[in-house]
């Protein structure tokens, strides 16, 4: 039985209560011919990281990199990608198994 806990700032948690096994998703926001991204959602240790070197907007993080060079750091960090949508700007959401 899974149930998801309250949003926050830690983004959207999913978690088993059986395994202690959880998953956190994000999302990630931008265009294959652009220099920069947004990424939403991230855990707050991964926030603290990123605002000493990338700037904030609502509810996330504008990256001063093409997108897929974010998402390959993201990827380096345990997330995949499991959607996307979008055309001229794509939305990705990526998800990270957690343990309890």
């Amino acid at each position: 039985m899974e149930t998801k806990s309250p949003k926050s700032p830690e983004g959207v948690a999913v978690f088993d209560r059986f395994t202690k096994k959880g998953i956190i998703y994000i999302a990630i926001k931008g265009s294959l011919h652009a220099t920069d991204c947004s990424v939403f959602g991230l855990q707050e240790e991964v926030v603290k990281n990123l605002a000493k070197k990338y700037e904030p907007v609502i509810n996330g993080f504008s990256i001063s990199a093409n997108v897929l060079n974010a998402i390959n750091s993201l990827s380096q960090l345990g997330y995949k990608i499991v959607s996307s949508t979008g055309e001229s700007e794509i939305t990705w959401t990526m998800q990270k198994d957690i343990y309890c």
